[in-house]
């Protein structure tokens, strides 16, 4: 449990030092949804929901706040996640070498990861309420933490094979891109395709609907991005262990070349012919 802890409490200090996520944290947000709800039509929008097979009237304005602020939460949290993995790399590699246990680095990375999808997911929540009555503000939150946790997972998978900060800003800022493009009710009323049941948001973003605009909760949305945060999740761990195994085999093994009765030996006849 020490083990844990320390390093949940290493992952948050240096989660708080990325200048670049406090700042879209908290300028970003408050810029872009509002922007979304000023500029963006106010005309009356009719779309599909898939998830629950419902067709929906709403504001243009207001649909494009959730789809935003799903895009930024998802930007945000799988930006700051992978940054703060591929820093820690090298380090949690040495220190699994040296002994500390992986399964409390695995549990602290995916305490980091919820905590920081919780409170972005919060303050996001806050700022979409500041314009219109959301009817299920707490299924908004919960399809903005989810949208967070799978591209947060998405960052962890990442950081371990891109080779720096700016790859992995790049292709998170594209997938969340393509993701809000194709599904954004203004653009795509429709969303007959299949392909768009795939995309790692779509979870989140059915859920943000449908908390936006019905008194239902579509279930399967939240069974969707909870697949994919553990599918991604599993990947970027499984790899973790891997790696490490290697580094910690490789320790050993110096350690029993360092202590090996064969070198003792050679030592003790060395001082013998001295």
């Amino acid at each position: 449990m020490t083990a844990y802890l320390v390093a949940t409490r290493h992952g948050l200090v240096e989660l708080s030092k990325n200048r670049l996520a406090a700042v879209i944290l908290l300028c970003l947000i408050p810029v872009v949804i509002t922007l979304a709800y000023v500029v963006v039509t106010d005309e009356a929008l009719v779309f599909r929901h898939r998830t629950m097979d419902v067709q929906i009237t709403a504001w243009g304005n207001e649909t494009s706040t959730i789809s935003v602020a799903v895009n930024l939460v998802s930007q945000l949290v799988g930006f700051a996640m992978f940054a703060a993995a591929h820093r820690a790399g090298e380090f949690d590699r040495r220190l699994v070498g040296a002994g500390y246990p992986r399964l409390a680095l695995i549990a602290a990375k995916l305490t980091t990861l919820a905590l920081t999808a919780a409170v972005v997911s919060g303050y996001a929540t806050v700022w979409v309420g500041w314009y219109w009555q959301v009817q299920q503000p707490p299924l908004l939150w919960l399809g903005l933490f989810l949208s967070g946790v799978v591209y947060g997972s998405m960052g962890l998978f990442l950081a371990l094979f891109l080779p720096g900060e700016l790859e992995g800003l790049f292709v998170i800022i594209l997938a969340t891109v393509i993701d809000m493009v194709l599904q954004n009710p203004i653009i795509n009323p429709t969303a007959d395709s299949g392909t768009i049941a795939l995309l790692p948001g779509y979870g989140g973003t059915q859920l943000g609907l449908a908390a936006g605009f019905t008194d239902s909760m579509p279930t399967s949305a939240i069974a969707v991005s909870a697949l994919w945060a553990a599918v991604l999740s599993a990947i970027a761990f499984g790899a973790f262990c891997l790696r490490t195994r290697n580094r910690l085999s490789t320790a050993r093994h110096n350690r029993l070349l360092a202590t090996a009765p064969g070198d003792a030996t050679v030592g003790d006849r060395g001082d013998s012919a001295g």
